[in-house]
């Protein structure tokens, strides 16, 4: 076992390698014991529960393990999903309780969590467990792939933007994948501001020196909406004529995927050269359209820079506001002949989801959950978190090493 234990030992410097808060005295001793026996230094056992995990954890470090008894827990499925947020990606989390129940296995599994063991538990079975857990993260690590999913209107007031923020919320609280929203429109970007939230700052030092980019230094850039999706964002001043090289935008990306699974990023139709290097990098781009003839040959046009950009995928060709009397629509079939083919998703319009959203600064699909705008925009996020066919191949972190 000392030999299987030493390959699975957590790693990290000063960084405190495990955690685990445990209800009763003698779970603790038997978790203690374990410790021992693998020879894991820079270990904390401590009394209590999820409360005490909370408190027990240095988000500025997180742990690369965390054992958390969930006895007396009232909402344990929201009090693991909070610890998994506070400490990121990198952090393994196992569970004990004294109930022992499927439902709450699978549950708990389904969130993430290596395992879940039923008091009582020896020191061996413990040690398994950990060794277990460590040998699992390691392989989620090496396989974990950052996935970066652009969005562009085809034109003005299309709704770009509200399908960025829609999407994002979705892939972040219904489908459990840590994501971030990027406005790259460094003047007239809206991300931040439909949600009710006064931009951050630090945007565009990042993009300016690109070199010093990491992910401490945008964490304290990012604003925050009330259900934990972080938004980077600025608003720049109109006097001022910001060019940033293509190149600039690749080390930010690269520092957000070390700690998020998606990437959103809702992209200036000026096409400057920080757009056209998120297009050629991402996973899956977005273009937003409405049923018009204008937008039609937009449409067209971008998913022709696509393919000249060499960009990894087709990219997905998103209706918006179908129905609106407003829009000067030509009619869906005319439409996909104009294409040459099926649009991918059709968001019918619904007046009433967007007055609501806009006047309670939430996503759509926050506030109005039931919609039929809501749920199309719900199957584009099942799309792309790829729960519906086949995984985007391939990340944003192995291009950036080529």
């Amino acid at each position: 076992m000392m030999g299987e234990a030493a390959k699975a030992e957590p790693v990290g410097g000063s960084r405190q390698r495990f955690v685990a808060c445990v209800a009763d005295d003698v779970t603790r001793e038997a978790v203690s014991r374990a410790v021992a026996q693998l020879g894991w230094a820079n270990a904390k056992v401590r009394a209590g529960g999820l409360d005490a995990a909370r408190r027990s954890i240095d988000i500025t470090a997180p742990p690369a393990l965390v054992l958390v008894d969930l006895s007396d827990a009232h909402e344990p499925l929201e009090g693991m999903h909070e610890l998994q947020q506070l400490c990121g990606p990198s952090t393994r989390f196992l569970a004990i309780g004294s109930i022992n129940d499927v439902s709450l296995y699978r549950q708990l599994v389904g969130l993430g969590v290596a395992d879940y063991l039923v008091k009582p538990v020896s020191s061996e079975v413990l040690c398994e467990a950990f060794v277990a857990a460590m040998r699992s993260n390691a392989a989620t690590n090496e396989a974990r792939q950052t996935r970066l999913f652009a969005f562009i209107g085809a034109r003005g007031g299309v709704g770009a933007t509200t399908l960025a923020v829609s999407t994002a919320w979705l892939l972040a609280h219904e489908f459990r994948l840590r994501t971030a929203l990027i406005d790259l429109d460094l003047h007239f970007g809206n991300l931040a501001l439909s949600l009710d939230l006064e931009p951050g700052r630090g945007l565009r030092e990042a993009l300016e020196n690109p070199d010093r980019t990491d992910s401490m230094l945008l964490a304290s850039a990012m604003v925050t909406e009330g259900e934990k999706l972080p938004i980077l964002a600025t608003e720049e001043s109109l006097e001022e004529q910001l060019l940033f090289d293509g190149g600039a935008v690749a080390p930010l990306l690269a520092a957000l995927s070390q700690d998020y699974d998606c990437l959103v990023v809702d992209l200036p139709r000026s096409l400057d050269a920080m757009a056209r290097q998120v297009i050629a990098l991402a996973d899956a781009t977005v273009v937003v359209t409405d049923l018009s003839l204008s937008a039609l040959r937009d449409a067209v046009r971008l998913v022709d820079l696509a393919k000249a950009l060499e960009a990894r995928g087709k990219p997905l060709l998103v209706a918006n506001q179908v129905g609106a009397d407003h829009r000067g629509e030509i009619g869906r079939p005319e439409f996909e002949r104009g294409i040459g083919g099926a649009l991918d998703h059709a968001v019918p319009f619904d007046v009433k989801a967007v007055v609501a959203a806009a006047h309670a600064g939430k996503a759509v699909a926050d506030a109005a959950p039931g919609s039929k705008a809501a749920g199309e925009m719900r199957k584009l996020a099942a799309r792309l978190a790829g729960r519906d066919e086949e995984k985007p191949r391939g990340g944003i972190l192995a291009r950036f090493k080529k």
